[in-house]
């Protein structure tokens, strides 16, 4: 099977794994040229109910009262490894380990989908394979600025993407929105990427 890699983001109800939960996840199935194949979406109701902080509210813009008809967490990562054994073609969970994740930022990201596995019993079905886009967008504009070239503004995504002509079309943080652009952005550095001559 061809590389594929698993683009993920995540809007939580707070700032500590284990504590705060995951209250929506984006994900994207790229192929090895960083392709789009397939997307999956869901606001997932919170274990932790009560405690929603107000300040993750004022990121992602999700309040309490959306997620009220919103499915279990164990729903959603049933359903997100159903999804993702049918789009990627995985013949079954272990099949799921040659998985690229990435992300912006993607070891809090992992750090949250983590503790959800563990609150649900569930194995962790990944490799440690994982493609930080900040990483790499530090190290570009390593080479950037040595080569006096622009360079972006910040390690955010909005900066990145900005940097790399790509805009949000949302005011507030949306998991799979967020999730698209970053695998665009991964696309675009890894293009540019051929480019470079030392």
């Amino acid at each position: 099977m061809s590389e594929q890699y698993l683009c993920l983001d995540l809007e939580m109800s707070g700032q500590t794994p284990g504590i705060h939960d995951i209250i929506q996840i984006g994900a994207v199935l790229l192929d090895e040229n960083f392709d789009q194949i397939s997307t999956f979406e869901s606001l997932i109701y919170p274990e932790n109910e009560a405690d929603f902080d107000p300040g993750s509210k004022r990121i992602h813009g999700i309040s309490r009262f959306e997620l009220d008809e919103a499915p279990s967490l164990e729903e959603t990562i049933d359903d997100l490894e159903y999804w993702l054994q049918d789009e990627g073609e995985f013949s079954s969970r272990k099949a799921m380990r040659d998985l690229k994740i990435c992300g912006q930022g993607i070891n809090n990201d992992i750090s949250f989908l983590k503790a959800a596995y563990e609150t649900i019993n569930l194995t962790w079905p990944f490799a440690y394979q994982y493609i930080d886009l900040q990483d790499i967008m530090l190290f570009y504009k390593t080479i950037l600025e040595t080569n006096g070239k622009d360079v972006p503004k910040g390690l955010g995504l909005n900066a990145i993407s900005e940097y790399l002509e790509m805009e949000r079309t949302r005011n507030k943080h949306n998991a799979l929105e967020d999730a698209e652009l970053t695998g665009s952005c991964l696309s675009e550095l890894f293009r540019r990427a051929k480019e470079i001559r030392l």
